[in-house]
């Protein structure tokens, strides 16, 4: 898909405004440090030793034969257990213990230490222009796992549980709401105004029921997402309810939260890359020529282990496969593209070569042609010259009366009409009432446009002069359309010519990627990893890359 042709095209027809632009007419709230924040906890023991149950799953489901049966293990089933896992423990074990690192109880922390900071905070409602009598700024908590529900399901809810701790640490258990409470919109307005008023200081909810329609932007001052949505968009629903004119903070907050050796922080990279990748196409970087799915990028096996184990390597290899299918479908497009040239150039060259053919063509036409004056025309039929134009174009449809009314094919000169030959022909047709009848058809024997008209029963003779002397004067329309072909094929040739045997210029990256991932698959197939099945030791954890390839940042 050639991406900026398409968006181009889009463009034709719509007006594009990205958040970027939008800085430039309303009045948005800065973002602390620039960008969302992404706070990463240590995975301990418990979690280590979980994901090898799931790296055992992912094998199991690998190598099982035949198609799975009702309440056979899958991989979403994986996936998501992983998702949870990356949470609280405590979704997949109810006999784990609460720990006190994970990146739940970091948001717990977080959250109620910009509450703390911020219970002082003054407001003012926008209607009368007075401040509200309520200090104090509110903060958004993001997660489509774990709600209520999870409760039934899991026998563990991460809104419970925040609830709960902030309780104890002291904020009024009036203060904290959930989104989901809220069914009717009537209701929803109320915790609208509750939250914009200061009464309510915690709002937590999902994508779903959070995110478009929410208006409750006037103290938020910071938002959480406590899992990772799957696309850009979700975010950008998300944070856009933070993030909006009428927030009356200057200075805004947004944090992520990861997992070290979950899924969580190659979820992250994976929405960053996207919605880069998006941004640029929608603000019409030509530079962009193709759409990367990452989801089909790797085998939906290798994405399952690397997302869910947790596996540096498999990561890597994961990272390294998609890198290499996008460099493969590079170079199978760069071979299309020389193959297209070639295509281009040999019908460029034939163009031109026909282009020179016609414009000799219709210069001798041209030539050929007598100017007339007026209503003056000058028909040669040989034994006599007609000037009167009813005279001819009755002279014309006479012979084509006889012809259809001979009922046998014919073909014939009529004559010379200003100076270019005109034939008659007569061909076997089909009536509408199905009958097989002679259609008749004058033809000027130039190579112009228009050539030929069919006439009948129903033809005047003002119609046949007309549309003679308008085919032979168009004559110099059909020439100065050859001549702009011809140009325009003459200065496109070169630019092909100039493409035409281009090397793929990332073939020594493909190359590297290619022997980086064969010494990468060989160690795999010599050793087991942390997280494989069996291989209970302590492997050392190593640094993770963050968004934008920094070092994600490790709270304990």
């Amino acid at each position: 898909m050639n991406v900026a042709d398409l968006m181009a095209m889009y463009r034709s027809v719509a007006d594009v405004v990205l958040k970027d632009d939008l800085r430039q007419y309303v009045q948005l709230p800065t973002i602390k440090g620039g960008k969302r924040q992404i706070i990463v906890a240590k995975s301990g023991a418990p979690f280590k030793a979980y994901q090898r149950v799931l790296a055992g799953r992912i094998k199991a489901i690998e190598n099982r034969t035949g198609r799975p049966q009702k309440g056979d293990d899958i991989l979403l089933s994986v996936i998501t257990d992983g998702r949870h896992s990356a949470i609280d423990l405590r979704f997949v074990d109810t006999g784990v213990g609460n720990e006190e690192g994970n990146k739940l109880n970091l948001l717990i922390e977080n959250a109620y230490r910009i509450w703390d900071e911020t219970s002082d905070h003054r407001y003012t409602d926008p209607e009368t222009g007075k401040p509200y009598p309520l200090p104090g700024a509110v903060q958004m908590i993001f997660s489509d796992l774990g709600t209520e529900a999870a409760l039934e399901t899991r026998g563990f809810s991460a809104y419970v549980w925040i609830r709960d701790r902030l309780i104890e640490m002291g904020v009024p258990a009036d203060q904290i709401a959930f989104m989901q409470h809220y069914k009717k919109n009537s209701a929803k307005q109320r915790l609208f105004n509750d939250l914009n008023q200061g009464r309510k200081r915690f709002v937590l909810g999902s994508t779903a029921t959070m995110g478009t329609g929410v208006n409750a932007q006037q103290r938020l001052k910071a938002l959480h997402h406590l899992d990772v949505p799957w696309i850009p968009s979700d975010i950008e629903q998300r944070e856009g309810r933070i993030e909006r004119q009428g927030n009356q903070n200057e200075e805004i907050e947004l944090y992520g939260y990861a997992t070290s050796g979950s899924m969580d922080a190659t979820n992250w990279q994976m929405l960053e890359r996207k919605a880069r990748f998006i941004n640029m196409a929608m603000s019409g970087d030509r530079s962009i020529r193709r759409i990367e799915d990452v989801g089909s990028n790797v085998n939906q096996f290798a994405l399952a282990k690397a997302l869910a184990s947790g596996d540096e390597r498999l990561m890597k290899k994961a990272g390294l496969d998609a890198e290499v299918a996008r460099l493969l479908r590079l170079r199978d497009a760069h071979v299309d593209d020389q193959l297209n040239i070639r295509r281009t150039i040999r019908r460029t060259t034939d163009s031109i070569e026909d282009c020179h053919r016609q414009i000799a063509r219709l210069e001798s036409d041209i030539a050929r042609r007598i100017p007339t004056n007026g209503e003056e025309v000058i028909f040669d039929a040989g034994a006599a010259i007609i000037s009167d134009r009813k005279a001819v174009g009755e002279k014309i449809l006479l012979r084509a009366y006889q012809i259809r009314t001979h009922g046998v094919a014919a073909r014939e000169m009529l004559g010379t009409f200003n100076g270019i030959d005109l034939e008659i022909t007569g061909h076997e047709a089909i009536a509408d009432e199905g009958d097989i009848v002679i259609s008749t058809t004058i033809i000027m024997l130039h190579h112009g446009e228009q050539r030929g008209f069919e006439v009948t029963d129903k033809t005047r003779s003002s119609t046949v002069v007309g549309r003679i002397e308008s085919s032979i004067r168009n004559l110099d329309t059909d020439l100065a359309s050859v001549w702009a072909n011809l140009e325009a094929s003459e200065r496109r040739l070169p630019a092909f010519e100039a493409r035409l045997g281009q090397t793929f210029p990332d073939a020594a990256l493909l190359e590297d990627k290619l022997q980086l991932l064969a010494e990468l698959e060989a160690e795999l197939a010599n050793s087991k990893g942390e997280f494989e099945p069996g291989n209970d030791g302590e492997a050392p954890v190593t640094d993770r890359e963050g968004i934008d390839g920094k070092p994600l940042s490790e709270a304990a």
